[in-house]
């Protein structure tokens, strides 16, 4: 992911301010969205899926205004407020609510039936390819996988021709190796077909390696908004900070094999690794997680090491987020070390310094 975004600078595609009372919670987000991948990052109860449905329609908000583009979502002074199927929105969900008696191809083949055929951005072998329905294109609902329903529902929503992605966490029943390789095929749709995409998240992972840019709540506010180091080192606290371990995510192709070695390596943006033999041809994709944990830092090259992979890099970020230390560096693509403050001081780490990275062939997990 980078850091610079040549979007940054195109007029917002969405621009919300909304207020709305639930009870004892009170929503008050004021938040503009950019042709990007942002996550809105936050703790539980926050408000990221109330502010969701405002923006979807599936609320009215007491007073405030939506716009999309220059279309009027809601104005609360001008009495406007358009229903949610009429907002060009798509809101995927935790639970993909697909039409239990209908086929996959039904599926998809009804979200764009209310779609003039003129007006239609995506196409049905489009979106088929995109996320590799093909083989499931006979079967029923009640027998995919999660991550099956997922893509399918994924599919569903883009065939309804939406102007922006809503994603309220739907990866977040998935297994780990599932769900980061369906994060990494949303962030590949959001590139491929330049939609904007608002996806609800309160994992490290998602927010490091597939957003633009973050947007972090708090009590129903958007307290900070910008890239995702600004965000996480000036602005979180351990409330804010899933436990699980911060994985870094590489999409790479197979080099080639030493089959006398047992090792396969793989090419990243110009970055080679070393892993175990790997049973695919060369050429062929590969989408890996590699723990933050996983990874030494030195600030000399080591000599007569075990390691496969050694790689130069330069500091770009020292983050403290609760009682955690990451550190990013750009060592040609942009990898996160997870380590504890003693290290900072014993190394002298600061941001622009030079540093080794040590990593173990056997520390990669293939995703896919």
């Amino acid at each position: 992911m980078q850091t610079t975004d040549p979007l940054a600078s195109s007029p917002p595609v969405l621009d919300v301010r909304a207020f709305l009372r639930l009870g004892g919670f009170s929503l008050d987000v004021e938040l503009t969205l950019g042709p990007r991948f942002v996550a809105l990052f936050g703790p539980s109860g926050c408000g990221k899926t109330t502010t969701l449905k405002v923006i979807a329609g599936l609320l009215r908000p007491e007073r405030g205004r939506i716009t999309l583009g220059d279309t009027c979502l809601f104005d609360a002074e001008r009495g406007c407020c358009l229903p949610a199927e009429r907002r060009g929105i798509g809101l995927v969900f935790q639970d993909a609510r697909l039409f239990p008696h209908l086929s996959v191809e039904e599926n998809l083949c009804f979200a764009m039936k209310y779609v003039p055929p003129a007006e239609r951005r995506f196409g049905l072998e489009q979106v088929i390819e995109a996320l590799k329905l093909q083989p499931l294109l006979t079967r029923r609902p009640r027998s995919l996988s999660g991550g099956e329903t997922q893509r399918v529902a994924i599919g569903r929503m883009l065939l309804a021709n939406p102007k922006i992605l809503l994603l309220d966490e739907p990866m977040a029943a998935l297994d780990i190796p599932t769900r980061l390789h369906l994060l990494t095929e949303l962030r590949d749709i959001h590139e491929r077909f330049r939609l904007p995409m608002l996806y609800v998240s309160h994992d490290l992972a998602t927010v490091l390696n597939i957003a633009d840019e973050v947007m972090l709540m708090r009590a129903g506010r958007i307290i900070h908004q910008g890239t995702p180091e600004t965000v996480l080192a000036d602005f979180v606290s351990t409330d804010l900070i899933a436990t699980e371990t911060v994985r870094n995510i590489i999409q790479a192709r197979i080099e080639r094999h030493d089959d006398r070695r047992g090792t396969t390596t793989i090419r990243s943006n110009g970055v080679t690794f070393v892993l175990p033999r790997i049973r695919r041809q060369p050429g062929q994709p590969l989408k890996l997680e590699l723990p933050a944990t996983e990874i030494i830092l030195a600030t000399v090259r080591p000599e007569q090491i075990s390691a496969r992979n050694i790689l130069h890099g330069t500091v770009r970020k020292i983050m403290q987020i609760g009682n955690r230390i990451l550190v990013r560096v750009d060592a040609g693509l942009l990898l996160t070390v997870e380590i504890v403050e003693a290290t900072v001081q014993a190394l002298q780490l600061t941001e622009g310094r030079d540093v080794y990275l040590i990593i173990k062939a056997t520390a990669f997990r293939l995703l896919n």
